[in-house]
């Protein structure tokens, strides 16, 4: 029983060393020239390695030469059960404003080794939340879209695109789904 204890020992303390001294940078580097193929670009100004957390500060998306967005902070946060990245005070370009809110807080993804096939997404923004999930092994992206009833009338383009799941009728909020296959 004392030997099994101590293997189990020096196998967490084998991961978390490996955690700790993963070089996360060249991970994300990795990741943008992936992204890139995709006509994705991120420009970033600055990154910083902590223990188990890559910071990437002052991002601007661009997508096939036409800025997207741009992001106070991307968070990458990597644990022996889960990773998450998570990007925070995103500002989407004005050109997009009937579409998305103009303001979105946060947008995480989550990906945990108990179930591996599926990223889970959450997100808030202005006058709603929004969660669902990538499913890995169909090619899905589901996601349920609560919103306030003032969201529907300001981005009534986008509004379209969606399916009415609850209609809270006594209440200020809506729920709408998405489902997309790539």
């Amino acid at each position: 029983m004392k030997n099994i204890f101590k293997g189990l020992v020096y196998i967490l303390f084998f991961f978390i060393v490996f955690i700790l001294f993963l070089p996360k940078e060249n991970i994300y580097y990795f990741a943008l020239d992936k992204l890139k193929d995709e006509k994705i670009v991120l420009d970033h100004h600055n990154i910083k390695d902590e223990y188990f957390t890559l910071n990437v500060n002052n991002l601007s998306l661009k997508y096939d030469n036409i800025k997207v967005s741009t992001a106070k902070e991307l968070k990458f946060d990597l644990f022996l059960y889960k990773t998450q990245f998570t990007l925070n005070k995103i500002d989407v370009d004005s050109s997009f404003s009937k579409f998305v809110p103009n303001k979105i807080e946060s947008i995480s993804v989550t990906h945990n080794i108990l179930d591996p096939l599926f990223l889970n997404i959450e997100s808030k923004f202005e006058l709603g939340f929004a969660k669902g999930y990538i499913d890995i092994l169909n090619n899905t992206i589901s996601i349920e879209i609560s919103v306030d009833k003032k969201f529907k009338t300001k981005y009534r383009y986008a509004i379209k695109q969606l399916k009415l799941i609850k209609d809270k009728s006594n209440e200020k909020e809506e729920v709408y789904s998405f489902e997309f296959k790539y």
